[in-house]
């Protein structure tokens, strides 16, 4: 990844689902450095990635979503 000084970086990254009745977020407890590299954050549903036509990260997100949610139905159901 190359950050906005030219300065490239090998990251380590985790992802967690999270489902929730609100959609406020809050910049809050960020460090300099997440303000500075992160242009924006929203919620978004796995249809409003599909259609979108802004660059969102990681490339296969939707691809993960989906994955995630037939693990969670798998345990749901016990299997």
């Amino acid at each position: 990844m190359m950050l906005p000084s030219g300065e490239t970086v090998l990251s380590v990254e985790r992802y967690f689902v999270v489902h929730t009745n609100g959609e406020k977020l809050s910049r809050a407890g960020w460090t300099t450095d997440e303000a500075r590299v992160m242009a924006d954050h929203k919620w978004w549903s796995v249809n409003e990635l599909r259609e979108t036509g802004e660059t969102v990260w990681p490339e296969r997100l939707i691809e993960m979503l989906e994955s995630s949610a037939c693990r969670s139905e798998q345990a749901r159901d016990g299997g």
